[in-house]
């Protein structure tokens, strides 16, 4: 039996049996309470409940040669299918190659009302205010990161102190804001200057992600399609997503809708990362960002992009749900979380385009909808399953025709 034609026990069990949880965490998938009163207190202001996303997994994915289950949380069940898919189609054909930068964030001190010479006087400085900024945050130095970088940036009556820093594991956020307040009373006092600002960027250019697979034709084809007619299919509309910002803008989405589950579920900022990639993105007008080409009788993918994560800190250390999503990865540190994400982005890529100059995006997507629609329509239990094969039977996914398949099931 396949894992989605599994119950819900049933595929916490896979999970037990694999080895991918303990019993502990298999109690708190059935618990279905991911966050006490007192965290969701201290995460949110005006907390008054949890708003529940499902949390599911997608598998198939082999990257760098290690084999991961990834969980997802999201609220559409086309997009946990089309990762699966994507990646089943990759490993075939040997799985993922992933590299990694380092994971540096920038972050900014404005200087407003400066002197003719405050550049000059900044630039003689620069040693003294590394020092500065690197003490700021001894226990990063502890864990082997710190400001790498101190640039100085001129714009009219502005000066920008751009500084970029190694947070290691951390996403960062907290650690730049600090390195960078401290570093600015310093600054204003060796410039006599007022600081406008002291603030981390989310731009991700310091945190790139490059994934890149080979697939093979065969893993392509369809029963009215070649493989090698589907591959150039993909170039063509990829090609044509370098010409048209409409679509690649929704090409993107397509990537980030796997990314942003992966995030999600690990209890990172994906407000940040969208940011982020979207920035990239728009570089020298805004372009895919992923490519796809034949090269060798294969279809040559690429996603290249900002992932801008942690696997420590924060919200991800006091969400028991994120704690449980890098267990069931096994995750080492930030450096192979942002390899997992890249790679269902590139996986969950390759599904919708394969789909689009295929079958359409709706025949997939609209099946795995049934269930919604059928809840939406007020069905229950084992109406569920029912009132959503008939919906994908009569290929006919609307709310009108969903109650009235529940009223016609309750009148037998």
């Amino acid at each position: 039996m396949k894992l989605y034609e599994l119950t819900d026990e049933e595929r916490i069990k896979y999970l037990l049996v694999n080895d991918y949880i303990d019993n502990k965490q298999a109690d708190l998938l059935k618990s279905r309470e991911p966050l006490s009163q007192d965290l969701a207190d201290s995460l949110s202001e005006n907390q008054v409940g949890v708003f529940g996303l499902p949390y599911g997994f997608a598998t198939d994915f082999k990257i760098n040669g290690k084999d991961y289950v990834v969980p997802m949380s999201i609220e559409e069940p086309s997009v946990i299918a089309a990762a699966s898919n994507g990646a089943k189609r990759i490993r075939n054909s040997g799985g993922f190659s992933v590299n990694v930068s380092d994971h540096i964030v920038y972050g900014q001190i404005v200087l407003e009302s400066v002197e003719e010479d405050t550049l000059t006087l900044l630039k003689a400085q620069h040693d003294a205010i590394l020092k500065v900024a690197n003490e700021a945050h001894p226990s990063l130095i502890r864990r082997g990161g710190g400001v790498r970088t101190l640039e100085f940036h001129k714009y009219d009556n502005l000066i920008e102190l751009e500084l970029g820093v190694d947070t290691v594991d951390a996403m960062g956020a907290n650690i730049v804001n600090t390195i960078l307040e401290k570093t600015s009373k310093e600054v204003a006092a060796i410039t006599g200057c007022n600081v406008l600002c002291s603030i981390l960027s989310n731009s991700g250019e310091g945190q790139l992600v490059d994934v890149q697979v080979d697939v093979e034709f065969e893993q392509l084809s369809t029963k009215t399609m070649s493989g090698s007619e589907v591959a150039q299919r993909i170039v063509s509309l990829t090609e044509f997503a370098k010409k048209s910002v409409k679509r690649a803008v929704t090409h993107n989405k397509g990537i980030m809708n796997g990314i942003d589950a992966v995030i999600l579920a690990s209890g990172n900022d994906f407000r940040a990362q969208e940011a982020a990639a979207h920035e990239y993105a728009a570089r020298s007008g805004y372009q895919p960002l992923s490519n796809w080409q034949i090269e060798d009788d294969r279809l040559h993918g690429r996603l290249l992009m900002p992932i801008e994560v942690g696997s420590v800190g924060g919200a991800i250390s006091s969400m028991p749900m994120a704690q449980l999503t890098l267990a069931i990865m096994h995750i080492s540190g930030s450096k192979e979380l942002r390899s997992v994400i890249g790679a269902v982005g590139l996986a969950n890529n390759l599904s919708a385009l394969r789909a689009l100059v295929t079958t359409g995006i709706q025949a997939g997507h609209m099946s795995l909808q049934s269930k919604s629609l059928a809840v939406s329509a007020g069905a229950i239990g084992a109406e569920i399953d029912l009132v959503a094969a008939q919906l994908n039977s009569e290929k006919n996914y609307s709310l009108e025709n969903a109650k009235k398949v529940l009223r016609e099931l309750r009148n037998k």
